[in-house]
């Protein structure tokens, strides 16, 4: 929108040049050469893509065997019912633990994880080609 009223200002310039000129070169030229620099302004170039971001936290960091936590979080730039995949670090690799969800469309989600394996236990979650920093979960006997 912008960019077509400053077109029409230039255009209107150029017409009351030229008729000020009465033909003469040099207005003629200055007139035309103020129509044709027409650059592109913030409103009409693209705009950059949203990084793409995710964030966890925890209901808790303590728990009994049995017992479950709730992961959850939000998202940016990442698509409505993109899968969210929750990894536990496996030696020195992460690995898929079998919890899934879907982002919700206000880019949040939430997910439930239950484990049996006693002692400390390290979670994070993984969207889109990102990955959520580590949570510690600590799993203790009854």
């Amino acid at each position: 929108m912008r960019v077509r009223s400053q077109l029409v200002r230039r255009i209107t310039a150029t017409a009351a040049g030229l008729g000020l000129a009465a033909g003469a070169v040099v207005g003629i030229v200055g007139a035309t050469t103020a129509s044709a620099d027409v650059r592109p302004t913030a409103a009409t170039t693209s705009t950059a893509a949203v990084k793409k971001t995710v964030t966890i936290e925890a209901t808790d960091w303590i728990i009994p065997v049995g017992a479950k936590v709730r992961y959850f979080g939000k998202t940016t730039g990442i698509a409505k019912n993109t899968t969210v995949q929750v990894q536990r670090l496996d030696g020195k690799k992460w690995v898929n633990f079998p919890a899934t969800t879907k982002v919700t469309s206000k880019g949040t989600y939430s997910v439930y994880v239950k484990t049996s394996r006693l002692g400390k236990n390290f979670f994070r979650v993984a969207v889109a080609g990102v990955v959520t920093k580590q949570q510690a979960l600590t799993i203790t006997k009854n």
